[in-house]
C-alpha cells in the first residue's frame, strides 16, 4: 500500500537580518527585562532612593546646626576679642604714664622745689597767669605787677639760686590800666624767659 503526504511540510520560522544585524541573535530576554526596569522601576528600588535621601537630609541638617553654633561662638570670640583689645590699649596708657613718671624721675625735673623758691621770692604785689616749661627745660612765666620796680625785685630773688643760673631775664612789659572798685589803676604786664639749670639743688643738676 502506497501513501502519499499531500500536505505541504511546516518550514521553522526564520529572522530577518536588518542592518546586518541577525535579529534572532539578539539577548531579546535581557532586552526586555531592561526596558521594564527602566519603563516600570521597581519599589524595592524606589525605597532604597527615598532612604538615602532622608539620610542626605539628615547630614544637611546636622551640617546647618553645626554652622549656626560655630557663628554664635564666633559671635562670643568677637566680644572676647574686644574686650582683650580695650584692656590692652589701657595697659600701654598705663605703661605710657609709668613712662613719663620713670623720665621725670631719672632727669630729676620734680619742680617741687623751684616753685617753691619762686613763690618766696615773688613780692606781694605781684602775681602768675602762666608758667611753663618745656622739653628743653626753658621756662616762661607770664604775669602782672602793680609796680614795675617788684618785677625787677622778682626776677633778682629767683636768680639768686642754683635754680635758673642767672638766665631769668624780662622779655616783654606792658603797662595797662584797669578799673577796679571805680578807681583807675596802672598795671604792668609781663613776660619772663629763661632756663631751668636744677630742680632738687640737694640733689645736683641732671
Amino acid at each position: 500500500m502506497i501513501e502519499i503526504n499531500l500536505l505541504e511540510k511546516k518550514k521553522g520560522f526564520k529572522a530577518p537580518v536588518v542592518l546586518g544585524i541577525d535579529i534572532a541573535k539578539l539577548p531579546w530576554k535581557s532586552i526586555i527585562v531592561s526596558y521594564l526596569i527602566a519603563t516600570y522601576p521597581m519599589d524595592f528600588l524606589r525605597e532604597q532612593f527615598k532612604g538615602i535621601q532622608a539620610e542626605k537630609s539628615g547630614e544637611v541638617v546636622a551640617l546647618r546646626n553645626r554652622l549656626s553654633k560655630l557663628k554664635r561662638e564666633l559671635r562670643g570670640n568677637r566680644t572676647i576679642k574686644d574686650q582683650l583689645q580695650a584692656f590692652n590699649k589701657q595697659i600701654e596708657k598705663l605703661k605710657s604714664r609709668t613712662a613719663q613718671v620713670d623720665k621725670i624721675i631719672k632727669l630729676k625735673t620734680n619742680p617741687r622745689y623751684l616753685l617753691e623758691h619762686i613763690a618766696r621770692s615773688t613780692p606781694e604785689d605781684l602775681w602768675f597767669d602762666e608758667l611753663i616749661f618745656n622739653d628743653r627745660n626753658d621756662i616762661t612765666i607770664k604775669g602782672a605787677s602793680e609796680s614795675y620796680k617788684s618785677i625787677g625785685i622778682f626776677i633778682a630773688k629767683a636768680n639768686d639760686s642754683a635754680f635758673f643760673g642767672k638766665t631769668l631775664q624780662l622779655k616783654d612789659s606792658k603797662t595797662k590800666e584797669v578799673i577796679e572798685k571805680g578807681v583807675t589803676l596802672r598795671q604792668e604786664n609781663f613776660t619772663i624767659e629763661g632756663k631751668v639749670k636744677v630742680f632738687d639743688p640737694f640733689i645736683g643738676s641732671k
